[in-house]
């Protein structure tokens, strides 16, 4: 039994001696995992080399499914959409590093969501092919929740804290979980707008960090065993340098 999907790469494990355990998020068939066999041989195989298989790679790939073995073996990879700036380009390559890693801790379930699946690709894709993304990580995390279930309740959007328990804006505080004062009002900032409108959002990079600190602590409330990025620290460099 065979198939094909377009996927992104989220990262790669050895297998054996000589392959690798490519696990990506795919089009038709949500988070899904595919022997390459023979990707770290030294003899070179150009149609499935580890060069291919980095973070974010957007792929079109092709798997057979043995009898003996529930385990899908890729038998061929093609690169749908090569990045022209993310693998140059210190913030964009940082900022992706990063996503990666959120990706990897929020992207569990094994069923097709091409809604998800076209955001994933068209955030990559917007990411390099425009100049201005200082506030790209932060809108494609915020974005993000909409697939995973928690976007924020914009219902009472004017009112001053959020509640991080509960998604949903409020009028006084309930409980340590709720937030009021700069990044809240920079975090509405986010909310019902559209990605070529993010560079209009009026945010410095110390605003921006406060900021993804709650979006971290947002994501921990409401994703079961979500990891904070260990590239966490390093966007915060790019972004102060």
């Amino acid at each position: 039994m065979g198939g094909s999907s377009k996927a992104v790469v989220l990262h790669t494990i050895k297998y054996g001696e000589t392959s690798v355990m490519l696990h990506c998020y795919t089009e038709r068939f949500g988070l899904r995992s595919y022997v390459v066999k023979g990707a770290r041989s030294k003899k070179k195989n150009k149609s499935l080399s580890m060069a291919m298989f980095q973070p974010l790679t957007q792929l079109e790939l092709l798997f057979s499914t043995p009898k003996s073995t529930r385990l899908p073996i890729l038998k061929s990879a093609k690169i749908i959409h090569p990045y022209a700036t993310i693998s140059t380009d210190v913030v964009k390559s940082s900022i992706c590093i990063f996503l990666a890693e959120v990706f990897r801790s929020v992207l569990k379930e094994e069923e097709e969501n091409q809604s998800l699946y076209r955001f994933l690709e068209y955030a990559l894709i917007w990411i390099d092919t425009r100049e201005q993304i200082a506030n790209a990580h932060v809108f494609i995390l915020i974005q993000l929740t909409k697939y995973l279930g928690f976007y924020p309740d914009m219902t009472h959007i004017s009112q001053p804290y959020f509640d991080l328990e509960n998604g949903q804006f409020t009028a006084k505080a309930h409980g340590s979980e709720c937030v009021s004062g700069e990044e809240i009002e920079i975090l509405k900032s986010y909310l019902g707008t559209k990605f070529d409108n993010i560079d209009k959002i009026s945010a410095n990079a110390v605003q921006r960090k406060r900021l993804l600190r709650l979006l971290m602590r947002y994501y921990e409330l409401h994703v079961q065993s979500f990891r904070q990025p260990k590239s966490l620290d390093i966007l915060y460099e790019v972004f102060n340098d």
